[in-house]
């Protein structure tokens, strides 16, 4: 539990920063999740999904559970997503380099690292029942 000295700073703190406060603020901050697209729902019920679902379950050789193949189908879709959302990013880089998209390619290991995390969870839990 917090002590009260720490839970009065938190609300000061709170109320020191609580958002964009302008219209045009507002505007902007509304469109952070469009730089990318990759924090955005994708819909994975295309038919490359199936055909990778397809593709796993036949390499793991064993009746895996559709949980199993929906997570490992889900991971490397958005592993997909992130390789092309990089590439573009770097094609951007080499015709005008500036630090912005330096540090927007530097962002997208934020969206990786848990897809990666996930993955390798799932592939380690087979490797221990099979």
């Amino acid at each position: 539990m917090a002590s009260p000295r720490k839970v009065q700073a938190n609300r000061l703190n709170a109320k020191r920063s609580s958002g964009p406060r302008t219209e045009t603020g507002k505007a902007r901050s509304s469109r952070n999740a469009r730089q990318h697209g990759l924090s955005r729902p994708s819909l994975e019920d295309d038919v490359s999904s199936d055909a990778l679902a397809r593709a796993i379950t036949a390499g793991l050789l064993q009746q895996q559970s559709t949980s199993t193949v929906h997570e490992l189908v889900r991971a490397n879709v958005w592993l997909t997503q992130i390789r092309e959302v990089r590439h573009a990013m770097l094609a951007a880089l080499l015709e005008c380099p500036c630090p912005k998209q330096m540090k927007r390619l530097a962002g997208l290991e934020r969206y990786e690292r848990p897809v990666r995390t996930a993955q390798r969870r799932v592939l380690r839990r087979q490797l221990k029942e099979g």
